[in-house]
């Protein structure tokens, strides 16, 4: 698959993106968050532009917030949650060792205005910007109604393979992944209060339907299967063929010049992009969609 030369950076910090994008090494980074700092997350990640510059503020709003997490004590509840994310530690594996780093750099509060003012901490950076392969999808809605902190997390994980429809993975990689340590040491107990709880919350708050069976080596449980399938009344990421008649009736592309997309681009990379062009033109910027869209795509 070639990559265009024109890569056009046009996602605006104004706009919540629906889809959230972020590096499969992320998907799968050892750290823990609550539930709260995850929303917290989710929200910095729907601002991103690819042509961010590092340092940039992303504004968050409280009310988006706490529209989804139930505190009594909103503010408070807030300024703690950042204040020990400057000290989570996020480990990222990296080839030949791995890369330890906090989400944000610096928070401000603007109380009278009741919004955040965050940065994405630089060496972060990679994970989340200018992404074309080894991508995580999902959706922000969902991620953010999905209750549990264990299920925020495992539902990344199985976006990333939602694809395939199958997931294999270690408990030990999961144990690590999910910063268990030495909680809940035996199966059943991992079983009863991570697992099941987070099953239950992502099939019903997410485009997702998952299982997960335990499989036995010298009579103990060692690893994981997970069968993943995307609800057909909840699709986040289109099929090649509803993506090309996309490409011609929404961006207005010939025929011709959708299959050349469709056929020369990576599924990802098509739906990040379309992204970006419907978030530019929700101020009516661009002029003639079809040749936007074939210029973004470097068709003639």
């Amino acid at each position: 698959m070639r990559t265009p030369s024109n890569q056009l950076s046009l996602l605006t910090p104004k706009r919540m993106s629906e889809i959230l994008f972020q590096s499969n090494a992320l998907t799968t980074a050892q750290y823990e968050m609550t539930a709260l700092q995850k929303n917290i997350f989710y929200t910095v990640q729907s601002q991103l532009g690819a042509d961010d510059l590092p340092g940039k503020e992303y504004l968050v709003r409280v009310r988006d917030i706490m529209s989804v997490t139930n505190t009594k004590n909103p503010y408070e509840d807030l300024r703690k949650a950042t204040e020990n994310m400057m000290q989570k530690i996020m480990t990222i594996a990296v080839p030949n060792g791995f890369i330890q780093v906090a989400p944000f750099s610096s928070v401000q509060y603007n109380t009278n205005e009741g919004t955040i003012a965050i940065c994405i901490d630089s060496k972060l950076r990679p994970y989340l910007f200018n992404l074309e392969n080894r991508i995580t999808i999902f959706g922000y809605n969902e991620a953010m109604n999905i209750p549990g902190k264990y299920s925020k997390r495992l539902y990344e994980m199985l976006s990333q393979w939602k694809s395939m429809g199958l997931m294999k993975g270690t408990i030990v990689n999961l144990r690590a992944a999910l910063k268990l340590e030495d909680k809940y040491p035996d199966w059943d107990n991992l079983k009863r209060r991570v697992l099941e709880p987070a099953v239950a919350e992502v099939n019903k708050h997410s485009d997702l339907f998952v299982k997960f069976y335990p499989e036995r080596e010298n009579r103990r449980i060692v690893l994981l299967k997970w069968t993943i399938k995307q609800k057909e009344t909840h699709i986040i990421t289109p099929t090649p063929s509803e993506l090309e008649q996309k490409l011609i009736s929404e961006f207005k592309l010939r025929p011709d010049q959708a299959k050349f997309v469709i056929e020369n681009y990576e599924i990802v990379f098509i739906h990040r992009k379309l992204h970006e062009i419907v978030v530019k033109n929700a101020s009516r910027r661009i002029q003639s969609m079809g040749a936007y869209t074939a210029k973004v795509f470097n068709v003639i």
